[in-house]
């Protein structure tokens, strides 16, 4: 069975008419449509696309098929050919044959590495303004080209504004075969297949105006932009949105990650209430934060009036407790640990704003994430 694959814009395709031939030999693997008939009455472009569908196997060499045409009808239509656009004359059935190749043994010139490399940078080049000319529309993509080895020559001899292609996806961003066919000097076309790799380069988020230092980013600060060629940036708006920015970016600058920080529950100088549990007893306290910190981020707390210190873990907005453990670890300890005003010791607060629970979940400021 023969799966093919032949997707394009077929309903841009107009052929005024199609007139079959009445014997057909082919030299490939398949028969397509432009082996058993002429194309007439469509501009060049419509014509390469639909001489390019295949239609089914060839036969076996030595042996014919008969092709009718309602097979014909049949398998355009399957491949969404407008057929009310189409007027079929000329046979009503094509003998269909293989063509037995005979050639002369003959000194081949020694393909080299650079040689290939410069044929698929031919071929990648000419298939790049290909799709940009035949889709205005389409946005940034890369591309790859995979040439035979057999080809290079055969490309490297030819005009790349001759190449002509067909039986491109788009959508697809796996490997993909499609046709091409170049014309050689004395102006003969040869069809040849070559293997592609389409991606596209996602767009990256981008300030809609200038936006200060301190900003908790909205969904409505930010635009879409398309990268400049290397330029990297945040594709996904949860990385942004929610997030206070440690410096100022201008109108039209990409977000950057190293930009952004959780929004602190605590900060600097805030007065806060901390909490101390021990059995069914609950104290709490008035304090100011020493530092800033989010969801889970231990902070030094230095009492309102006097000296006393305490290192707490944040629980909430404005609110630690000392001694906290989340609800699936056992306490160990209990109790407020007091540090002197006169002491050395000191903590370092960090940034990470995350709790890791028996989930493995991270509970961040705005939502819960694997």
């Amino acid at each position: 069975m023969l799966v093919c694959c032949c997707v394009c814009s077929l309903d841009s395709l107009q052929a005024e008419i199609l007139r079959l031939k009445a014997t057909a030999r082919v030299n490939t693997s398949v028969v397509r449509l432009g082996d058993i008939a002429d194309v007439l009455h469509a501009d060049p472009e419509q014509v390469t696309r639909m001489q390019g569908m295949i239609l089914q196997p060839a036969p076996p060499q030595g042996r014919t098929q008969v092709i009718t045409i309602s097979q014909i009808r049949g398998r355009l239509q399957a491949l969404g050919v407008d057929l009310s656009q189409l007027e079929l004359t000329g046979r009503s059935q094509v003998q269909v044959s293989s063509q037995e190749v005979h050639q002369e043994p003959q000194q081949q010139a020694v393909t080299t590495q650079q040689d290939q490399q410069q044929a698929e940078q031919k071929v990648q080049q000419a298939l790049t303004d290909w799709i940009r000319s035949s889709y205005p529309n389409s946005k940034q993509f890369s591309l790859k080209v995979r040439l035979p080895r057999d080809h290079v020559q055969q490309v490297l001899d030819n005009r790349a504004d001759l190449f002509r292609f067909a039986g491109l996806d788009q959508l697809l961003e796996t490997e993909q075969a499609i046709g091409m066919k170049l014309l050689d000097a004395q102006g003969q076309s040869h069809e040849l297949r070559i293997i592609c790799q389409l991606k596209r380069i996602p767009e990256i988020l981008a300030a809609k105006y200038t936006l200060n230092k301190g900003t908790v980013v909205r969904a409505d600060d930010l635009v879409w932009m398309r990268p400049e060629k290397d330029q990297t940036g945040i594709t996904d708006p949860r990385l942004v949105i929610g997030r206070e920015l440690t410096r100022t970016v201008y109108q039209s600058h990409v977000m950057r990650s190293q930009d952004l920080i959780e929004v602190p529950l605590i900060r600097d100088g805030a007065i806060v209430t901390v909490y101390a549990r021990r059995g069914g007893i609950s104290v709490r306290r008035e304090m100011r934060a020493q530092g800033t910190g989010g969801m889970g981020d231990p902070i030094t707390l230095i009492a309102l009036e006097g000296r006393d210190r305490l290192m707490a873990t944040v629980t909430g907005y404005n609110q630690a407790e000392v001694n906290y453990r989340p609800a699936n670890e056992v306490q160990q300890t209990a109790g407020i640990q007091f540090i002197s005003g006169s002491s050395d010791a000191s903590a370092g607060n960090t940034q990470s704003g995350t709790i890791q629970n028996a989930g493995g979940y991270a509970i961040r400021r705005g939502g819960i994430r694997k």
